[in-house]
């Protein structure tokens, strides 16, 4: 969008992958969908509501098969019992980082974005 403030490097892939979600404060386990990804988020589709500010853990059962921590940034409802959440990763390490970034390169040669 338009008014989103975004880097040119973190232009966002569409893809969907899998992904597990988990909250270690309440040892809460729920599976979700990736419908975005970018270097530093990604926009989840869940039928769970996450509260902003929240942090998770991120598990991705496709590639790039990642375990990534993320902050919930935004939630909205998208229809009844279901949310799209806007996700920025935090604490990433730098290996994992530039496996993301190697993947969103090969995704976006493979599939052109419009």
């Amino acid at each position: 969008m338009a008014d989103e403030k975004r880097a040119d490097d973190s232009v966002r892939l569409r893809k969907f992958i899998d992904v597990v979600v988990e909250d270690k404060l309440s040892f809460t386990l729920f599976r979700g969908a990736i419908a975005d990804i970018s270097a530093t988020g990604m926009r989840v589709i869940s039928d769970q509501y996450l509260p902003k500010g929240t942090r998770y853990t991120f598990t991705m059962k496709r590639a790039p098969h990642l375990v990534a921590r993320g902050e919930v940034r935004w939630v909205r409802a998208l229809e009844r019992d279901t949310f799209q959440v806007g996700v920025r990763f935090v604490d990433m390490p730098e290996d994992d980082r530039r496996r993301l970034q190697s993947y969103l390169e090969i995704e976006r040669q493979r599939v052109p974005t419009s």
